[in-house]
């Protein structure tokens, strides 16, 4: 019988299929220039891993039916959803808390526009993930920096400066990465309970993104915001999925949990304004078929394989790359690198990585003040694969 590790090992031709992250012609278009034709896709943040076969075996079963009609979630979504809060984090939810999502950056939408209006200042803590900071802008908000701060490699929040930004009554949102995307910080209590207070005292509603949360590494451990504080929970809006954890978005399913009411309903009616509440037939699926005692079975193997992957990625720089600075991540699979002491500009960094070497990275000043000399490497693929884009940073860079 085949191993575990194995099947995490074993490589799939997504270039047969329409996957975005292995189309040519997307990364092309993403990047607005053509790489070589033999990339190496390490961007986008979906692993090349082959789902687990209970969530194959849901697709498939659901596929047989032959009826792909409209759909909603039926009651063991709702218990699947309750089920892994409070497996995971100890957080007991409610069904009525539950909104079914296509994605977290919709749910990142419908919050900004129910809950401000225009010209309201949204509070952003860069280098972020960049749809963060394009869909304060594309709604016509106002994207309101709060740099964290970087010692040693090591990154925390300013709240000093956080502070004075909440203070201010244009900002009314802040977004939360917890577990940060791209610099792999998982916030401990201790922060996120102060970051919380901030908000709370200045009537500033936070919005959390909580899509890594299961990724999280050694004596690490993600804390739900919401979780925190009763007062967190009537006041702040958590978002998350299995799309992650268990390679699935594509399936666009995520959620909402608001246990506020009336906040809840407000964010309801604009999902519907905005005509996202329909539901993909195969995602209501996929969602009960994640969060089981098996689901977390396969999701202990997934995380020592990326801890090997991190591993291999921090030992590979100290060898060979030196200069190229890396703190482990404590959290995602993803790694965030400073190429700082290289001294090239991040036009000469992309065209090096990305273009030469063709190994398709994020590049760091896409992610907002913060990210300058720096790349996110997607480190969601088999060992060998990880190896050879290593090999081909180094040459690119030391050339």
């Amino acid at each position: 019988m085949k191993s575990v590790m194995s099947e995490f090992d074993r490589e799939l031709d997504r270039g047969r299929t329409h996957d975005l992250k292995w189309r040519k012609e997307g990364v092309d278009a993403y990047l607005g220039q053509a790489v070589r034709d033999d990339m190496i896709p390490m961007w986008i943040a979906d692993t090349d891993f082959r789902c687990m076969k209970e969530v194959t075996e849901a697709v498939k079963s659901r596929a047989a039916f032959g009826i792909y009609g409209y759909c909603s979630p039926g009651d063991d979504f709702y218990q699947a959803v309750i089920y892994w809060e409070k497996a995971r984090f100890q957080w007991k939810a409610e069904r009525k808390w539950i909104t079914a999502l296509p994605s977290v950056v919709s749910g990142i939408n419908i919050a900004i526009r129910a809950f401000t209006k225009e010209g309201d200042g949204v509070i952003v803590q860069t280098p972020v993930y960049d749809p963060f900071i394009s869909v304060v802008q594309r709604t016509g908000r106002k994207p309101v920096y709060n740099c964290l701060v970087k010692t040693e490699g090591h990154y925390s929040m300013n709240f000093e400066e956080l502070e004075e930004l909440a203070a201010r009554p244009e900002n009314k949102m802040l977004i939360l990465c917890s577990p940060h995307n791209p610099v792999g910080r998982v916030w401990t209590e201790e922060e996120l309970r102060r970051l919380g207070e901030i908000c709370l005292r200045n009537q500033v509603r936070i919005v959390a993104d909580e899509i890594h949360s299961d990724i999280v590494y050694g004596e690490n451990r993600h804390h739900p915001l919401l979780s925190l504080d009763p007062r967190f929970e009537q006041q702040f809006i958590h978002l998350s999925s299995p799309g992650k954890t268990f390679n699935v978005p594509g399936l666009k399913m995520s959620f909402a949990l608001i246990p506020n009411q009336e906040l809840k309903k407000q964010f309801d009616e604009m999902q519907l304004a905005m005509s996202l509440d329909i539901r993909n037939t195969f995602g209501v699926e996929c969602v009960p078929a994640c969060y089981t005692e098996q689901g977390e079975r396969w999701l202990g193997e997934l995380l020592d394989y990326l801890q090997e992957n991190v591993n291999l990625v921090a030992d590979f720089l100290q060898k060979e790359m030196p200069r190229v600075k890396m703190e482990k991540p404590e959290g995602t699979f993803l790694c965030w690198l400073d190429f700082t002491e290289y001294h090239m500009s991040d036009e000469e960094l992309l065209r090096r990585i990305n273009l030469c070497a063709g190994v398709v990275c994020v590049p760091g000043g896409w992610f907002g003040p913060g990210g300058e000399h720096h790349l996110r490497l997607n480190i969601g693929c088999q060992r060998r694969i990880l190896k050879e884009a290593l090999e081909r940073i180094c040459d690119a860079v030391k050339n």
